[in-house]
């Protein structure tokens, strides 16, 4: 079949140059060879969705000619484009060929089938089925499933329009009737169906697709629910009738194996699509599918009828028994969603007949290991276990013998399942999680009370804790002496903590049974601990394996402790949490005294984490933040281990914390845990000042600066410095702190930046000192980070300036070390931010001047050495590290400077202070510095540059800048870049700019003032021109979230030259299709009709709330616009030539003309 006639058949390529363009897309190595093929095919197959950049061209503003996008000559729309990718998938065999063309004919049906007419919809519709129908065989499933979700995409978009669309349903389920192998293809494509359906849209597409969701889920997904089941059940059937449903080969003809591997596949389909039908968003709201907590599916009651029947369970329990993997585990996975389904689904009687069958059925395959032997059945039975009793509380069983029947069957399979660790480490939180949720329904008088299983749970409970326990510590020695191949389970700390959470809720609801479990386990390990260290000789091995062992009941004592609930904590659990903590803290101060020991082996990093942890969790349930004392646990460990309060746990946990800043590198997990406890003590209002107190806190804040902490000798750990300082400076500004405190504080500071003053150049930069001199800088900058005060800065203030900020500025001229020059931008960057109002100065101070000058110093410095670097062509190894990120900082120092308030610079060129100046001209020439499009390559040289340059347009300062043409332009091109940044903030500060800048220049030229933001705005109008389109663009063609901040320039640039914003609207209107055009005529003449196109507030707000209606009523229309082409072009369009047009005109648009008129007169003069 031919798609081209008469002179397009000398551009029509062969079949065979399709597919190979295809392969050359998909598959090439190189990006200029995918890109070659995706350009060559764009114009065969384009979906007028492609990218709205190229509609401006390129960023060269004297560029003022309208781009259009080059397609097929047989193609005249997205109907022509869909009929020759539905060709083309006819044609075509390739699997790269069918892949991308339905990836491309995707994307055309989601932007523009609504353009199309009835017929050419129920045609594409046809020719997409009739495609699966007669090619499906040997087509690999994840075809069939691509092709038929487009199907599916089309059948969505065309549910309301065409009556015959819904009944696309009835004709799958026909052609399941035709044989085997369409009743396959029929179970695949309803589930690539009810997957499409489920699937969220774009946000633009969410209303109607909830629309057809519902409509489709009332009436269509229980027929395909129905449908499933009845494949189901025949295949079983047939397959019993042939020797079972596991019998795949074996005796009989070839035609029968053929028979008995197709009956397997519908089987197999049929369980998948049950799964995929009760996974369905039944209420609107996605649950995090990876998640095991349960949830609870919201099953229509109108399915009762096919759910609520006699015996509903017995073809999942009889099917899996008589199935191998994986059909075996599919079962599994259809039961656990129907275990799932809301406890309100069942009438009370038929529930108890739901909860007894499933329980008949778990204990029957618990007491005869079926199917155990394979990894996912074993999996998803847990994963059953687990769900069944999170939705179910079997109150309705638990005076039956099957409650005490399963309660049996499950404690002796988690006895063995918590031993196999290493085959299904996945399932130990399904387990878990079951005995979690008997236990928080289990009263502890209940113990003996035979009658309701209260015997079992209360005998399998410590059991559960125990074997937990011993299989983790089991494990781990595995692991550490390397006969498993399993990850360490240590190493997940998060999935670690999890499990363990479980147990400590398991333990806590018989504590008096459980909690002697973990402290014997603990105190034998911590016995057998001492016995290896009074051995004398210890391999590495050895101590290895047992510390990491001893995490185990470690982390376990932990969070016993944390799973306090006061208001149902005993007496008698406090003390046991006493014993607890008392035996953990024993164990800690043996494991400290063999760190600092002759012994060599290197200590264990998860048995310090678990330390750390039963710490914090102590904390957090015996040292309130509100100073709640739990007496019976102090009275206990008073008697234990001598601590009579929770100071003296405080001051515990504080030594602990340096302990381990003494013992530990930097990188190690032990020392930022421990950072993020220190942390932690230092931020609560009660608990700061509670250490502030403590003797320990004293001493470290006399001597902070300690050479035997690991992490203050590296230079390469910023954060660890900031987090440590930080903490010191709040206990240090805790209540009034005097001159003599902060000097005594401050005191190595001074000395060794007095020492680095004094040094020559090339003595600053010796490793060494360049190694101290680092250290510092970041010291500082942390711990004025921390300071939040006015009066706790003036301190600082005083102490830093005039002198001693003098090393900020012999830093920043060390050009050869980028480094040291960042760290000390970043201090200076810190020293002017007007955190929580920190430098509001009294109106009579210099302070603020003051600051501004050496920051203004700083950023000239710097920036003169970059710009002679520049002029002598040094190569820059690293363009962030070595240039970018320097320039950002000194784009940040400005930016908080200026944003501070704190200083009026509007004042500053009228006494001759050139600071203000410096600063503005040194950021310009280094903003010149940057190609526009690093931008987007560094986006954390956009998140500088685009709030600089919205504080340099602000209104009070726009005049004060020494713009130029070659600046402005820059500017302006930055600002395009930032439009497409990651973050919508950028974006909308790049709005903001061009804004400020527009707005201010009309507003001068409006009152007959000239400056020079009035002259560069009219020298360089193809500049002004270039951003109209493209502003334009993006509202036309995308769908931002920050449309306000995009309203705000367009105001501005369309009163600049509204005739341009027609004629542009106008050629974008002219090449789209007939049947959206009235529409979108309309939608678009409200909005540049909506108001009187002069600066002022009230216009602007109408604009904004016009250009809001324009979005809704498109989005409501679907009036999603096309890419123009050279084949869609129309009639000219004249957006204001109507009556509404001249009323608009008449009311408004005559006056709006005038005064643009003066507007446009008053720039030109």
């Amino acid at each position: 079949m031919d798609f081209a006639t008469g002179e397009q058949q000398q551009e029509q390529p062969t079949l065979e140059q399709l597919d190979t363009w295809c392969k050359q897309a998909l598959s090439s190595p190189t990006a200029e060879q995918r890109e070659e093929g995706e350009r060559r095919l764009r114009y065969y197959f384009p979906t007028f969705s492609e990218t709205l950049a190229e509609l401006s061209g390129s960023h060269e503003f004297s560029s003022g000619q309208e781009r259009v996008l080059a397609v097929f000559p047989a193609i005249k729309g997205p109907a022509d484009a869909a009929k020759l990718m539905t060709w083309f998938l006819h044609q075509s065999s390739e699997v790269f060929s069918i892949t991308y063309v339905v990836r491309r004919l995707r994307t055309l049906v989601l932007n523009h089938l609504a353009v199309m007419n009835n017929s050419q919809k129920v045609e594409l519709r046809e020719s997409l089925f009739s495609a699966i129908r007669d090619k499906h065989e040997g087509m690999p499933a994840f075809l069939i499933e691509d092709i038929s979700r487009t199907l599916a995409l089309v059948v969505m978009f065309t549910w309301f329009d065409i009556l015959d669309s819904q009944d696309i349903v009835d004709t799958i389920f026909d052609l399941a009737k035709g044989s085997d192998k369409r009743s396959i293809l029929a179970l695949q494509m309803m589930r690539a169906f009810v997957g499409e359906f489920n699937r969220e849209l774009p946000s633009k597409y969410i209303a109607r697709q909830r629309r057809v969701v519902v409509t489709f889920r009332d009436k269509q997904l229980k027929a395909i629910f129905e449908h499933a089941l009845n494949s189901m059940r025949e295949a079983i059937t047939a397959m019993n009738s042939n020797g079972g449903v596991a019998s795949t080969s074996g005796g009989g003809s070839h035609g029968s194996r053929e028979d008995m591997v197709a009956k397997r596949m519908i089987l197999s389909n049929a369980l998948l699509l049950q799964r995929d039908c009760l996974g369905f968003d039944f209420i609107g709201l996605a649950p995090d599918d990876a998640s095991d907590e349960a949830v609870a599916i919201q099953v229509p009651s109108t399915w009762k009828d096919i759910i609520q029947v006699d015996n509903f369970l017995d073809p999942y329990f009889n099917g899996y028994k008589h199935s191998d993997p994986p059909i075996s585990s599919q079962f599994l996975e259809v039961l656990v969603m129907i275990a799932s389904i809301r406890r309100s689904f069942y009438m009370e009687s038929v529930r108890i007949d739901f909860v007894k069958r499933m329980s008949s059925g778990l204990v029957e395959i618990l007491a005869g290991a079926i199917g155990l032997e394979d990894v996912e059945n074993y999996h998803h039975l847990c994963r059953l276990l687990a769900r069944f009793r999170c939705i179910h509380t079997l109150i309705e069983i638990e005076e039956s013998p099957t409650y005490r029947e399963l309660l049996a069957a499950t404690a002796s399979f988690t006895m063995t399942g918590l031993t196999l660790w290493e085959w299904s480490a996945n399932s130990i939180a399904p387990l878990l999680t079951f005995w979690s949720k008997v236990a928080s329904t289990h009263d502890a008088r209940d113990n003996s009370n035979s009658d309701i299983a209260g015997d079992v749970i209360a005998t399998t409970l410590p059991q559960v804790i125990r074997e937990c326990l011993r299989a983790m510590i089991h494990a781990t020695s595995r692991v550490v002496s390397g006969d498993s191949m399993a990850d360490n389970p240590l190493e997940n700390t998060d999935a670690l903590l999890e499990n363990m959470a479980l147990v400590a809720n398991i333990a806590r609801s018989s504590y008096d049974a459980c909690a002697p479990v973990a402290i014997e386990i603990l105190r034998e390990m911590a016995a057998e601990y001492q016995s290896i260290l009074n051995s004398g000789a210890v391999s590495d091995e050895t101590m290895a394996m047992i510390e990491n062992q001893l995490a185990w009941p470690v982390y376990a004592v932990g969070q016993f402790i944390g799973g306090r609930q006061p208001y149902k904590s005993l007496p008698e659990d406090d003390r046991l949490d006493a014993e607890m903590f008392a035996t953990g803290l024993e164990l800690d101060r043996l494991v400290q005294q063999r760190l600092q020991s002759a012994i060599t082996a290197p200590a264990s990093e998860a048995l310090e984490l678990a330390f750390i942890q039963m710490y914090c969790n102590f904390r957090t349930s015996y040292v309130s933040e509100q100073g709640y004392k739990a007496t019976a646990v102090f009275a206990k460990l008073s008697s234990f281990v001598g601590i009579n309060d929770s100071t003296e746990v405080l001051d515990l946990i504080l030594q602990k914390v340096l302990f381990n800043f003494r013992t530990w590198q930097s990188q190690s997990g032990v020392m930022q845990r421990s950072l993020q406890l220190f942390h932690e003590l230092t931020t609560g209002y009660v608990s700061v000042r509670q250490v502030a107190k403590l003797d320990t806190m004293k001493l470290l804040l006399a001597n902070h600066n300690s050479d035997q902490f690991q992490f203050l000798r590296s230079i390469d750990v910023y954060k660890q410095r900031a987090m440590y300082y930080g903490g010191l400076a709040r206990v240090l500004f805790t209540g009034e702190t005097t001159v003599s405190q902060f000097a005594e504080f401050v005191q190595p500071w001074e000395r060794i930046v007095g020492e680095m003053l004094a040094m020559s150049d090339a003595q600053l930069a010796q490793d060494p000192v360049r190694a101290e001199l680092l250290r510092t800088l970041r010291d500082l900058r942390g711990f004025l980070a921390a300071i939040s005060s006015k009066a706790n800065y003036q301190l600082f203030f005083e102490w830093f300036c005039p002198t001693r900020i003098q090393i900020i500025h012999r830093s920043v001229q060390m050009t050869a070390d980028p480094q040291v020059q960042v760290a000390a931008l970043k201090l200076m960057a810190e020293f002017v931010y007007n955190r929580t109002q920190r430098l509001n100065f009294d109106v009579s101070s210099a302070n603020g001047i003051l600051i501004f000058r050496e920051a203004s110093k700083a950023m000239w410095e710097y920036g003169s050495g970059v710009l002679e670097s520049g002029r002598r062509g040094t190569i820059v190894r690293d363009m962030y590290k070595d240039r970018y990120k320097g320039v950002a900082v000194c784009f940040t120092i400005l930016t908080r400077l200026v944003s501070g308030k704190y200083v009026a610079i509007g004042v500053m060129p009228l006494y001759g202070d050139e600071a203000l100046d410096n600063a503005y001209r040194i950021v310009l020439e280094l903003l010149k510095q940057f190609p526009a499009a690093d931008v987007i390559a560094y986006p954390k040289l956009g998140k500088a540059t685009m709030p600089m340059l919205e504080v340099l347009a602000a209104k009070n300062s726009i005049d004060l800048v020494p713009l130029d043409e070659a600046a402005y332009e820059h500017m302006m091109r930055l600002c395009v870049e930032a439009f497409d940044h990651a973050e919508t903030a950028v974006s909308s500060a790049a709005c903001s700019v061009i804004d400020n800048i527009l707005a201010a220049a009309l507003e001068t030229a409006s009152a007959n003032k000239r400056s020079q933001v009035v002259e560069l705005v009219q020298q360089r109008k193809d500049v002004a021109a270039y951003l109209l389109k493209t502003m334009l663009n993006i509202v036309l063609f995308e769908d931002r979230p920050n449309d306000w901040s995009f309203s705000r320039p367009l105001f501005c640039l369309i009163v600049l030259d509204r005739d341009l914003a027609l004629q542009h609207t106008g050629h974008v209107v002219q090449y789209q299709p007939p049947e959206r055009r009235d529409d979108l005529v309309k939608a678009l003449k409200d909005l540049l009709s909506a108001t009187e196109f002069v600066l002022t507030t009230t216009n602007r707000d109408e604009f904004t709330q016009a250009l809001s209606q324009y979005r809704r009523e498109v989005t409501s229309k679907n009036l999603i616009l096309m890419v123009p082409t050279t084949q869609t072009l129309g009639a000219p369009v004249d957006l204001l030539s109507t009556s509404e047009a001249g009323s608009s005109a008449g009311a408004g648009g005559a006056g709006a003309g005038q005064q643009r008129n003066d507007s446009e007169e008053a720039m030109t003069d």
